[in-house]
């Protein structure tokens, strides 16, 4: 959001240009509004969408497509009466991804100075010291999830499919000319305007800054960054092995499984709802303790991130035949040891994926650490979203830029984790 707003300061000729035009005379262009937070949130998001529309559509049998265009249906026509209704069940499973990371976005509404949910219970919490207000505006955000995640259930219960694998795939359509280059460059615009214009941007700003930054005070934030990170993700991923393994050997009755699901609820609700949950915890029990250490944020990171670690690892524990815990019993070994000896080294891919997802989403949070953080504790995300509150934008392209490059490595090893289990 910093770097694309950013780039009005080169945007006054496209502007004069576009506003001298009769047809769009009237358009606003300045990106600083609630056009510009859509628009940025939505290049920046569109991976979640595409991910999921991407595996649904490949997915699909070709059978269905082959009998579409055997009844005379146009290519058009078959997308919209087949192919699209078929994947979106799977699609808006994306799309609902998307309205919980714009509901729990702060930084970037704040910024642009767009009056939502989250930034109303950061006024109410730490400019107005009205606590009430808060929980007022956090208990309506809780409704907005409650119904989205009651329609995404409601829609994968009113539509099942089922794929095999000796199905046809769909057949690719060589393209040339026109639709080729058209289709290139529909591909290339996301990548460009989610990820190259900005990157090159706080490139931009980071070596203009470069020579003024304090890099001492620059590791300092790194280092908090990184021990925060790494502490809750063990956390979490120990909390998760012990969650799935427990289910997997108590066999808990019915009603125990429906409220075992509520624990993916924490992901769902936006981190300003969890940091308020957290702080009328600590003044019920002694309000002293707010903002006395760092237990409080490494528990509000616990709660929000635990969906995170636990769904890889209770996805391959499920891949674990029962025999296995059937035989190292039977060698008179106990539960404890058959964890530590057995199950445990075969979920190392996937205790390696639950760890790098949840380091990835604590070092970009920024709702959660602003209410849960001590006095004078700075992280990377909340070090770049004090620079841009306070204009100074071009002071947050170190820490931007190292949040982006934690996030690639990330990524680098993510990849290599999952090319390995395939």
């Amino acid at each position: 959001a910093i770097a694309y707003a950013g780039l009005t300061d080169y945007a006054g000729p496209i502007r004069t240009f576009l506003r001298s035009t009769p047809l769009i005379d009237d358009i606003y262009m300045d990106i600083m509004t609630p056009f510009g937070v859509v628009f940025v949130m939505g290049v920046v998001l569109f991976p979640y969408v595409y991910l999921t529309a991407r595996t649904a559509f490949m997915l699909q049998s070709g059978s269905l497509i082959e009998i579409s265009r055997t009844l005379g249906l146009s290519s058009t026509r078959t997308f919209f009466r087949i192919a699209l209704p078929v994947a979106w069940p799977l699609i808006f499973s994306g799309l609902s991804l998307v309205l919980m990371e714009v509901l729990n976005d702060y930084g970037t509404v704040s910024y642009y100075g767009v009056p939502t949910f989250t930034a109303g219970i950061f006024r109410s919490w730490l400019s107005l010291g009205s606590l009430p207000s808060a929980i007022f505006l956090a208990a309506i955000m809780m409704i907005f999830v409650v119904l989205i995640l009651s329609f995404e259930e409601y829609l994968r219960g009113q539509k099942k499919f089922t794929t095999s694998t000796t199905e046809q795939k769909i057949s690719k359509i060589p393209l040339t000319g026109v639709p080729k280059w058209a289709a290139f460059l529909a591909c290339l615009l996301p990548l460009l305007l989610g990820f190259v214009i900005p990157l090159t941007q706080i490139l931009i700003w980071l070596a203009e800054v470069v020579d003024r930054v304090s890099w001492g005070d620059f590791v300092g934030i790194t280092a908090n960054t990184l021990i925060m990170s790494v502490t809750a993700a063990v956390l979490v991923v120990l909390v998760a092995i012990a969650y799935s393994y427990a289910n997997r050997v108590v066999r808990p009755r019915r009603y125990l499984k429906y409220l075992s699901k509520t624990t993916s609820l924490g992901y769902a609700t936006p981190g300003a709802v969890v940091g308020v949950g957290i702080i009328i915890c600590i003044v019920w029990v002694n309000p002293s303790w707010i903002y006395a250490g760092f237990g409080a944020l490494i528990y509000g990171y616990c709660i929000r991130y635990f969906a995170v670690g636990h769904n890889p690892l209770d996805s391959s524990l499920k891949k674990l035949h029962e025999n296995l815990d059937d035989a190292a019993l039977s060698l008179g070994v106990s539960r404890l040891e058959t964890l530590r000896r057995v199950i445990i080294p075969l979920l190392k891919p996937a205790i390696v994926i639950a760890l790098i997802m949840v380091f990835v989403d604590v070092s970009k949070e920024l709702p959660l650490t602003l209410i849960l953080r001590p006095f004078n504790f700075e992280t990377l995300s909340t070090n770049a979203f004090q620079y841009a509150k306070d204009e100074l934008a071009a002071q947050s392209a170190p820490a931007s830029l190292l949040i982006i490059l934690l996030g690639m490595i990330s990524v680098y090893f993510l990849n290599k984790t999952l090319r390995v289990t395939q």
